[in-house]
C-alpha cells in the first residue's frame, strides 16, 4: 500500500508545481500596443553591435520606424570584423540626424564587452530615458509607445521585456524554451512583479531594457556591473538596491529576437549564461534544477511503473489510484508545455513531447559551462573569453 501512496504523492507534487508555474506566468503583465503614451519624453536608443551583419539592418529598420519616435538612435560598433561597419555607414548616410554610429572604445581589463559598449553609448546620449537594445532584436513600430505607457502607468524607473523568440533550428526549439522556463523558475517571479521587490528577487532581460537616465547614472551605469556576464540582472538589482522601481512584462507583439543560430551558438551562449547565472541566482538555481527535473523527468517512469503494478495487481485499488494520479501528472506536464510552445514560440503543440529531451540537453550545457569556469578555461562569446 505505502509504495502506491508514495507514488500518488509524487505525482501530486508534480501537478501542484505545474499549477504554481501556470499561476506565476499568468501574472506576468504584457505590453499593450493599443495603449500608447503621448510623445513627451526624450528617449535615446543605444544598440551595442559586434559582428552583427546578419541582424543589424533589421534592428535598425525597427528602431528608426517607431510611432513614438526616439530622440536619437546610437549604435556602438564594438570592434566588428565582418560587414557590420559597412552596413552601419550606409544607414548613417541614409538617416543622418537620426542615427549616430560610434566607434567602440578598447576593452579595459576586467570588463565584459557588452557592458563596455553600453556605457560608451550612454555617455554620448542625452535622452531622459535610455533604451538598450540588442542588435539581434527586431523592434516593431509599437514598441516604444507601449513601453513608455507601461513605464508611466506603473511609475517605474527601469523596465525590461520578454520578446517573441524566433526558433528555427531544432537545437533552438529544443533548448531555448527550456532556458527561459528555467530563468522564470529560478527567480521568484511573483516577488519580481512587485515594485517593492527585494533586490535579490529582481530579474531583467538586457535584450530590451529601458532605464531613466538619472537613475542609470546614479548607480554608475554599466560600470557598476562591468565584469558581469549577466549584466542585465545585476544592473536591475543594483538599481533596486538604490531604491528605484523595476518592472517586467512580455512584449510578444512588439519585439522579436533570434538569439542564436544553430547548436554551436546555443551551446556557447547558454553556457555563458549558466556559468554566470549560478552566482546571480544563488541557491535558487539548485532549487530550479530540482523542480524542473521533477516535473519534466519524473512523470514518465512513474507512469510506466504504476501501469505495470496496476496490471500485475488488478485487484489492488491503491495501484489504480497511483496510476490515475501519475497519468494526471503526465497530462498536466504535457498540457503546460504544449500551451507554452504554441503561445510563446508559435510551435506545434506536439513539440511538448520533446521538452524532457531539451531539459537533458540544457543540463549538459550547464555542466559544460560550469566546468569550463571551474577549470579556469572560461566561456567564449563574440570571440572573447570570460573567466
Amino acid at each position: 500500500m505505502w509504495p502506491f501512496i508514495l507514488a500518488a504523492c509524487l505525482g501530486g507534487c508534480v501537478i501542484l508545481l505545474i499549477a504554481r508555474d501556470v499561476w506565476r506566468i499568468r501574472r506576468l503583465p504584457a505590453l499593450d500596443s493599443d495603449v500608447v503614451s503621448p510623445v513627451t519624453t526624450r528617449i535615446s536608443v543605444i544598440i551595442p553591435a559586434r559582428n552583427e551583419e546578419r541582424n543589424i539592418a533589421r534592428c535598425l529598420d525597427g528602431a528608426l520606424d517607431q510611432r513614438y519616435p526616439p530622440r536619437e538612435v546610437i549604435v556602438v560598433d564594438d570592434g566588428s570584423t565582418d560587414a557590420t561597419p559597412r552596413i552601419l555607414r550606409e544607414y548613417e548616410a541614409r538617416f543622418a540626424g537620426r542615427l549616430r554610429v560610434i566607434r567602440g572604445r578598447p576593452l579595459p581589463p576586467g570588463w565584459v564587452g557588452k557592458c563596455n559598449a553600453c556605457l560608451h553609448g550612454a555617455q554620448h546620449a542625452d535622452g531622459e530615458w535610455l533604451l538598450f537594445l540588442d542588435a539581434d532584436t527586431a523592434p516593431q513600430p509599437t514598441l516604444l509607445g507601449a513601453l513608455m505607457a507601461f513605464v508611466e502607468h506603473n511609475q517605474l524607473d527601469v523596465a525590461s521585456v520578454f520578446p517573441f523568440n524566433e526558433l528555427v533550428t531544432w537545437s533552438e526549439r529544443l533548448v531555448l524554451p527550456i532556458f527561459y522556463q528555467f530563468a522564470l523558475t529560478a527567480f521568484p517571479l511573483q516577488k519580481n512583479l512587485s515594485v517593492e521587490a527585494p533586490a535579490g528577487a529582481v530579474i531583467a532581460n538586457g535584450q530590451c531594457l529601458i532605464v531613466r537616465s538619472s537613475a542609470y547614472w546614479s548607480v554608475g551605469g554599466h560600470a557598476a556591473v562591468k565584469d558581469k556576464v549577466l549584466e542585465d540582472i545585476e544592473l536591475a538589482q543594483a538599481l533596486r538596491r538604490a531604491g528605484y522601481r523595476v518592472g517586467l512584462a512580455t512584449a510578444f507583439g512588439q519585439l522579436r529576437v533570434r538569439m542564436y543560430r544553430g547548436l554551436g551558438e546555443v551551446v556557447q551562449g547558454l553556457g555563458k549564461h549558466a556559468a554566470a547565472g549560478r552566482r546571480a541566482s544563488g541557491w535558487r538555481a539548485f532549487w530550479a534544477v530540482l523542480r524542473m527535473s521533477l516535473t519534466l523527468l519524473t512523470p514518465w517512469p512513474l507512469l510506466a511503473v504504476c501501469l505495470a503494478q496496476a496490471i500485475a495487481q488488478p485487484a489492488t485499488p491503491y495501484a489504480w489510484l497511483a496510476l490515475a494520479v501519475a497519468a494526471w501528472a503526465g497530462l498536466t506536464v504535457l498540457g503546460f508545455w504544449a500551451v507554452r510552445y504554441r503561445r510563446w514560440y508559435a510551435l506545434p503543440a506536439w513539440t511538448a513531447l520533446l521538452a524532457p529531451v531539451g531539459w537533458l540537453i540544457y543540463l549538459a550545457i550547464v555542466v559544460r559551462g560550469t566546468l569550463q569556469v571551474f577549470f579556469k578555461r572560461g566561456v567564449t562569446w563574440k570571440e572573447r573569453v570570460y573567466s
